[in-house]
């Protein structure tokens, strides 16, 4: 098997002719059967498709990984199946690193289309896991790299800035919509060429539904006309995802003429293609969206509520899959670990000399720590996903219902209007003005929850401005945390009652603790007492007895917490969490754990009641050394 016939397989692939790719590589399968290269190849480009690779295929790449043997070009198409692999185990970041060195091998060799297949995988990996940041980040070195190279490189990579601006107003950045319709309008015109008509029906759709979401209804329906037009010939299985797109464009277009039945029927068609194609959560939440707008316009108000009810559980289907993806990338990480330990036990060489075996350990003990710290910094990655995810989860709610009641409110601003063309009694009047006032109030409140929701998040990132670490004296310093709530405690008629131990001295994070005791005081005036009652607040600081460290409790006597509540409430978004908007937990477990090396506890208080325990390392007991600031 030659380089230009894996060359051709990768320029049909890179332009969205994946039919064309599969063919060609089935067909060098046939003429090659005994070649391993073309079956990796195969294997390779039906990961990309979605589908099941032979499992000793990839346990035959997976051996010979570390074979450094391998030219530059042989390595670079191993690690490229490998990323695609990994990909799906959800081993975000060794797929990026493999793709990473992919890319410096094929430079390496001097295989230009290589280099540029294993920059359009990893953007297209990061695009599909929304790492918007890493795509900006990586976008102008890729373009100074490899823009002007190939026709679909170009199309390629217009596409990952488009992509990073469509991300950007899906979370509300309204010019980075026109800035996305800007890059696809370009790149629809650039694409007219035969080898990337594929590719232009692609664009084509992303154009049509960006031009809809933006306002620009007219030039969406003109495009969904052209596409028609295109797909004439072209086998329609292929592109069952892409039609799903063009009904919702086509509903949206029919509910801004107001041909609701239209509308209603296309947000049908929409998810029943949805459902037959490769289901994406993004495209099946929006047509349920779109599917209760409609069906509340139409005065459907139960159909309405179930799909709210459906777009619920989609929402919860993602955090759930995000969840069983990043455990189960993790357990395949332990078992590589495990794996390779196991092998360098069984290679070891009892006939070293000291000093050999010596070095061996050391060479050892530095691979541990540098896989330690890939798995810290994958489980961060996850955690930082799951957290994006349930932000948007939580934002859709009020935002949604805003939406609607606007909707809502406009169709009865319509209505009034119509009728204040005759005469009308006064009482109808005040009626309709006292309905559209609760309707405005609604959208008032539901907006005021998303900000203050958005306010929450924003603080997760404030401990990185609070690592600082210099001495205090707590007992003093509690009591100015105390006397800086004053007008909190003046106003609900209660002080808290302070049980300090002098003379403890702490060298630590001190404004970050700061942070958390706002927190933990203002909950516990919040929530911290009994029916009929004023709250009862208490701040507890001492050494601990049993074991080194310092304790710090603030306990109240409210309803306090279950068990079962207590098990989840450090989860970020969890159920019935006592702070405001589902954050204020999540904050203060991670500035307790994260930059004072700290432990925080939910107790059950006596007789009733919550104790929040944080247990700090004593910065004056033998061997303390603070956290590092870098």
């Amino acid at each position: 098997m030659s380089d230009a016939e894996v060359d051709g397989v990768y320029t049909a692939a890179g332009s969205y002719r994946m039919s064309e790719a599969l063919q060609l590589s089935r067909a060098l399968v046939g003429s090659y059967p005994d070649s391993q290269r073309c079956k990796f190849l195969q294997s390779w480009l039906g990961l990309r498709l979605g589908e099941q690779a032979a499992p000793e295929v990839l346990q035959r790449a997976e051996s010979l990984e570390q074979d450094l043997t391998l030219d530059p070009m042989q390595r670079g198409e191993l690690l490229l199946l490998l990323a695609a692999r990994r990909m799906a185990q959800g081993l975000t970041l060794t797929a990026l690193k493999n793709e990473g060195e992919a890319l410096a091998l094929f430079e390496q060799a001097g295989r230009k289309v290589g280099e540029c297949m294993a920059a359009w995988q990893m953007l297209v990996h990061l695009i599909s896991i929304g790492d918007l940041d890493e795509v900006e980040r990586l976008q102008p070195l890729l373009e100074r790299r490899l823009l002007g190279r190939y026709d679909w490189v170009d199309a390629v990579l217009a596409v990952g800035r488009a992509s990073a601006a469509y991300g950007r107003a899906e979370a509300g950045d309204k010019n980075s919509r026109s800035t996305c319709i800007a890059i696809y309008r370009d790149l629809y015109e650039r694409s007219k060429q035969p080898a990337l008509c594929e590719f232009r029906r692609m664009v084509g759709t992303n154009l049509a539904v960006n031009c809809a979401l933006g306002g620009e209804f007219e030039h969406a329906q003109q495009l969904l006309s052209e596409l028609e037009l295109l797909d004439a010939g072209v086998n329609q299985v292929a592109v069952i995802t892409m039609h799903a797109w063009r009904a919702y464009t086509h509903a949206l277009v029919g509910m801004r003429d107001g041909h609701l039945d239209l509308a209603a029927a296309e947000l049908t068609r929409a998810l029943q293609l949805e459902n037959r194609g490769q289901r994406g959560a993004n495209l099946q939440s929006k047509i349920l969206e779109a599917q209760a707008e409609c069906a509340f316009r139409q005065g459907r108000i139960e159909d309405g509520r179930i799909a709210l009810q459906e777009r619920q559980k989609v929402q919860d289907d993602v955090l759930r899959q995000l969840r069983a993806k990043h455990n189960a990338g993790m357990e395949a990480l332990l078992r590589e670990a495990q794996l390779a330990t196991e092998l360098r036990a069984r290679n070891a060489d009892l006939r070293l000399a000291y000093d050999e075996m010596e070095q061996r350990v050391r060479e050892r003990s530095a691979e541990l720590a540098e896989a330690q710290q890939a798995l810290h910094r994958h489980a961060q990655r996850g955690v930082v996903s799951k957290l994006l995810i349930g932000v948007a989860h939580q934002l859709n709610t009020p935002l949604g219902t805003a939406g609607l009641t606007v909707s809502a409110l406009r169709d009865q601003l319509q209505g009034l209007q119509a009728q204040l063309q005759s005469p009308m009694r006064k009482q109808d009047l005040l009626a309709s003005v006292g309905q559209m006032d609760d309707a405005a109030a609604l959208i008032e409140t539901n907006l005021l929850r998303s900000r203050n929701l958005l306010s929450r998040f924003s603080e997760l990132g404030l401990h990185e401005q609070l690592h600082q670490s210099r001495r205090v004296q707590l007992a003093p310093w509690l009591r100015e945390q105390v006397v800086a709530l004053q007008q909190e405690w003046q106003a609900e008629g209660v002080q808290p009652v302070l049980q300090l131990e002098e003379g403890i001295e702490w060298l630590g994070a001190v404004d970050a603790l700061g942070q958390v005791l706002q927190h933990l005081l203002k909950n516990a005036l919040r929530f911290g007492r009994a029916p009929g009652s004023l709250p009862e607040i208490t701040l507890l600081l001492g050494r601990r007895a049993a074991e080194p460290g310092l304790c710090i409790e603030v306990s109240d006597r409210g309803p306090g917490m279950s068990e079962a509540r207590r098990a989840h409430a450090f989860e970020p978004f969890a159920e019935q969490l006592l702070t405001e908007g589902g954050l204020g937990l999540v904050l203060v477990r991670n500035l307790v754990e994260e930059l004072m090396r700290g432990q925080v506890e939910l107790l059950p208080n006596q007789p009733q009641g919550l104790r929040v325990r944080i247990t700090l390392p004593d910065s004056g007991a033998p061997g303390f050394e603070p956290k590092s600031s870098s």
